[in-house]
C-alpha cells in the first residue's frame, strides 16, 4: 500500500478534480491511500461526494498584489500573483506543504498546477508526478516563454520576471533543498501525465508519450434534462462570474435552442431570473459525458476537461474564454475547425457567434471527424493506464 497526495494549488473550476476522480477510485480500490490537498474543498465535495478519500485544504496564497504589469506574459508573471515575489509568504507556504506531506506520509506527490507542492518536495526524496493541463508546465527553456504570442514582448522583460521569481523561490526553499538554476527546474524529474493531445498543447507538441489522449474524467452526476419542444439541444457550462454572462444567457434564450445550463457558482436568484421555457438550469454539477452525448452544441469557456468531453463525443463548440489558459486552448480548437471562438478582448457578439455555430454543418462534421480519429484509447483504458503509472511511481523502492 502506498500513500499518494494529489495537490491542486492554482486554477479554478472542476477541471482539476473531475479528471482525477476515476484514477483516484482505481488507486483506492487497489488498496492505496489517496489524500486530496485541494485549493477549494467545496469543489472536492461536489466531485467526490462521500467517497472514502482524505481531503485537506491545500496551502495557498490568500494575498493579492498590486503594482504588477498587466497582463501576465509568462509563467513567472503568473507566479508573481500567487506569492512568488513575497519570500516570507512563499517560505510559509512551502513549510505548510512540507508539513502536509509529512502528516500524509506521502510516497508520491501528484501536482496539478501546484508549483509550491513540487518545490516543497524538492530535495526530500519524495517522487513527484505532473497531472492535468500542459498549460501549467512550461517547456524547459529560459526564460519561460511568452504565452501571448500575438504581443511583441521584449525578451528582457521575460528574463527579468524569471530572475525575480527564481530569486524568491531559492530564498524560500531552505537549506536542505538544492537551489534552482532556472525556473522550469521546478518540474525536473517529474513524469508527465498531460490531458489532451500534442496539437492542443499551448507551448507546442512535446514528447508524445506524455499525453494521455482525450481523457475526460467525471465532474458530476446530474443527468441533463432538456426543455421540451423542438430545436437543437445546447449544453452550457459557464462560470457565474463570467463578465458577459447576461448577454450569453439572453442570446441562448433567443436562439430557438433548448438549453441545459450548469453555472458554476450560480445562485437560486440567478437561476430564477433567467429560467424560461428554453433554459433549464442545474443546481448540481452535471455528468459531462452524458450531457455532451445528448447535445448538438456545447457552449463552454474552454477549460480542458469540458473541451475534451466535447471532442470525445464529436460535438462542436462555442467557446467563451474568460482567461488566458482557456483562450489558448480555444484558439487551438478554432484552428482545428471544431469550434467557434468569442475573443475575450473584443466586444462580444455572442448571439451572432451562437447563430453561426448552430447553423454551420461544417463545424459539426469537423467535430465528428476529429472524434473518430481520436476514439482510441477509451477513457476507461486511459484511467487504468494512468493508475498503473502512478502506482509504479509510488511503489516503495522506486525513489
Amino acid at each position: 500500500m502506498s500513500r499518494i497526495v494529489f495537490a491542486w494549488e492554482l486554477g479554478g473550476g472542476l477541471g482539476h478534480l473531475g479528471p482525477f476522480r476515476p484514477i483516484a477510485e482505481r488507486l483506492a480500490a487497489r488498496g492505496h491511500e489517496v489524500t486530496i490537498a485541494a485549493r477549494d474543498v467545496e469543489r472536492v465535495h461536489a466531485v467526490f461526494g462521500s467517497r472514502p478519500l482524505a481531503v485537506v485544504q491545500a496551502p495557498i496564497c490568500v494575498k493579492t498584489y498590486g503594482g504588477l504589469e498587466e497582463p501576465p506574459l509568462n509563467y513567472a508573471e503568473i507566479l508573481m500573483r500567487y506569492g512568488y515575489l513575497d519570500a516570507p509568504l512563499l517560505a510559509g507556504m512551502l513549510r505548510a506543504w512540507r508539513g502536509l506531506l509529512d502528516l500524509a506520509r506521502a510516497d508520491l506527490v501528484i501536482a496539478d498546477h501546484a508549483p509550491s507542492a513540487l518545490l516543497a518536495a524538492r530535495g526530500r526524496g519524495t517522487p513527484r508526478a505532473l497531472f492535468g493541463n500542459p498549460f501549467a508546465v512550461p517547456p524547459p527553456v529560459s526564460p519561460t516563454p511568452n504565452m501571448r504570442s500575438w504581443l511583441d514582448v521584449p525578451r528582457e522583460r521575460l528574463a527579468n520576471s524569471d530572475r525575480a521569481v527564481l530569486d524568491v523561490a531559492n530564498r524560500s526553499l531552505g537549506g536542505d533543498a538544492p537551489p534552482l538554476s532556472a525556473l522550469h527546474e521546478i518540474f525536473d524529474g517529474a513524469p508527465r501525465l498531460y490531458m489532451g493531445l500534442p496539437e492542443l498543447d499551448p507551448y507546442g507538441p512535446r514528447d508524445a508519450a506524455d499525453y494521455l489522449g482525450l481523457y475526460t474524467g467525471v465532474a458530476g452526476s446530474r443527468t441533463a434534462a432538456w426543455p421540451a419542444g423542438d430545436g437543437p439541444r445546447v449544453f452550457v457550462y459557464l462560470h457565474a462570474d463570467y463578465a458577459h454572462l447576461e448577454p450569453a444567457l439572453a442570446a441562448l434564450a433567443a436562439s430557438g435552442a433548448r438549453c441545459f445550463i450548469y453555472l458554476l457558482g450560480g445562485t437560486p436568484a440567478l437561476w430564477q431570473k433567467h429560467a424560461g421555457a428554453r433554459l433549464e438550469f442545474s443546481a448540481e454539477p452535471v455528468d459531462l459525458g452524458a450531457a455532451v452525448d445528448g447535445c448538438d452544441l456545447c457552449v463552454i469557456h474552454g477549460g480542458t476537461g469540458a473541451s475534451i468531453s466535447a471532442l470525445r463525443a464529436g460535438k462542436p463548440l462555442l467557446l467563451l474564454p474568460a482567461q488566458l489558459e482557456q483562450f489558448l486552448l480555444a484558439s487551438a480548437l478554432e484552428k482545428l475547425g471544431v469550434a467557434r471562438l468569442v475573443h475575450p478582448d473584443l466586444p462580444p457578439d455572442i448571439a451572432g457567434a451562437l447563430g453561426r455555430a448552430l447553423s454551420d454543418p461544417g463545424l459539426a462534421r469537423a467535430a465528428r471527424e476529429f472524434s473518430l480519429r481520436h476514439a482510441e484509447p477509451a477513457v476507461d483504458t486511459i484511467a487504468e493506464r494512468a493508475a498503473d503509472r502512478i502506482e509504479a511511481l509510488a511503489r516503495p523502492g522506486t525513489r
